[in-house]
């Protein structure tokens, strides 16, 4: 009687690594399909919605799932950047720029020093990077450490854009097994990896376009352990590594901040003082590349909340954008002070997650689909599901490459953030019910 009745619970235990194998099978054939920036949207959500289901399945295990479920969200998270890796870059084109500047490098020249179309730079230029180099009157934005490991791919890989993903496929691999250790050594699941492991955002822009947020992940994931670990001299440089790669990882000193422990941000400051003076000699005033116009009114594009202000103020003042920018940089300065101030002992995840989403929310004046990606760690502890909806309907933005003159209409601008900002105010008001009853 008792190995009777032991059976459906095996054969039940067993039915979530069967449906995952199922939407994992399905999802990989939606991998293969061929694509261009017309068709990206027909290909992304459905793959989207399967990613959903599998969300839903492993987050409403009360007990967790099996090593086999663990090894199968693994297994295909590997499969579907393999067959995305190989195809050609559809949706950017910065992997040209990258894979540029680590030529100007190997070259013996300070990448901030000229444009691509400098004269100083003409024998350096083909017919198979130099002609896709995506704005090449402007110097590079990239940052130091970002411009090493530029210079050390393409040491590795010689002016080859699909060697440069697949070596950058392996920095995302190593975030999937930090963040897999992550989730086991704060208690959580670690089948919760999938959230990150099978987004689609994180596979076409990673394994399909390689944008550098990709180096910067595992630097960032091992400063947080770090700082679990209340090991503070390293916290600082690996955040300081991490913000050397893409800058805006600097908004978490807030979250990983204790009140009188300095060594973590003199070691974050260092760090990047050093990795700046490595590049000094030969760039001068230049250090900073085209950083400072990245912010003028020029680069604005699918903005989220300071965007839908400064329409809001647009017909009661000339200076709307200021004003709007203002405004969401004191918020963010405000959170980031509440952020501060919590004791040593507080949630640092949670930090971390208040101030990625503050900023995502505050600050981009530009907000292309990739930089979501870098908060889906965090949610992987804490989901969020206007987050989780924004990862998807993010891609949105891409239609603006499909018109005369690219922005996105409003009809799908709204539809990208309004939800978003619905569903963060309603888990809110929730979790603020739950907490009081």
């Amino acid at each position: 009687m008792t190995a009777v009745a032991d059976r459906p619970a095996r054969g039940w235990r067993a039915s979530p690594a069967l449906l995952l194998l199922l939407l994992g099978g399905v999802s990989a054939c939606l991998y293969t399909q061929e694509y261009t920036i017309a068709t990206y949207p027909w290909v992304f959500f459905p793959l989207f919605a399967l990613y959903g289901l599998a969300l839903a399945l492993v987050f409403r295990q009360p007990a967790g799932m099996s090593a086999t479920c663990l090894a199968l969200i693994l297994a295909f998270a590997v499969l579907f950047r393999l067959l995305v890796v190989v195809s050609p870059l559809v949706l950017s084109d910065d992997l040209y720029r990258y894979v540029w500047d680590g030529r100007v490098q190997r070259a013996g020249i300070n990448p901030y020093r000229y444009a691509p179309e400098a004269e100083a730079l003409a024998a350096l230029r083909d017919s198979t990077i130099y002609p896709y180099v995506h704005r090449p009157a402007l110097p590079t934005i990239y940052p130091p450490v970002a411009q090493m490991l530029f210079a050390f791919i393409t040491g590795i890989v010689p002016d080859s854009v699909r060697g440069m993903k697949v070596i950058m496929l392996g920095f995302d691999l190593s975030t999937l097994g930090l963040l897999v250790r992550l989730l086991k050594s704060t208690g959580h699941d670690p089948a919760r990896v999938l959230l990150y492991a099978w987004s689609p955002l994180v596979v076409f822009e990673f394994a399909g376009s390689g944008h550098v947020d990709v180096l910067m992940l595992p630097f960032l994931l091992l400063a947080l352990q770090a700082r679990l670990a209340r090991c503070w001299g390293l916290t600082g440089v690996l955040l300081g590594l991490a913000t050397l790669i893409k800058l805006y990882p600097a908004i978490l000193l807030p979250a990983f901040y204790a009140r009188h422990e300095r060594r973590l941000p003199l070691s974050f400051a260092a760090t990047l003082v050093g990795g700046y003076l490595l590049y000094l000699p030969g760039a001068g005033t230049r250090i900073f590349g085209y950083l400072p116009g990245y912010f003028g009114p020029w680069e604005d594009f699918n903005g989220g909340l300071r965007s839908f202000l400064t329409l809001a103020l647009t017909p009661l003042t000339g200076a709307a954008r200021s004003l709007a920018l203002a405004g969401c940089a004191a918020l963010l300065l405000v959170i980031a002070y509440r952020v501060s101030r919590r004791g040593r002992d507080a949630d640092v995840i949670q930090g971390a997650a208040c101030m990625i989403a503050a900023y995502l929310l505050l600050v981009p004046t530009t907000f292309h689909p990739w930089y979501v990606i870098w908060l889906l760690p965090c949610l992987c502890v804490q989901p969020s599901w206007g987050w989780l909806y924004l990862s998807g309907a993010i891609t949105f933005s891409y239609v603006a490459y499909t018109l005369e003159y690219p922005t996105v209409p409003l009809g799908l601008h709204l539809l990208e953030f309004v939800p978003c900002y619905a569903l963060l105010l309603a888990q809110g008001l929730w979790q603020r019910w739950r907490g009081a009853v």
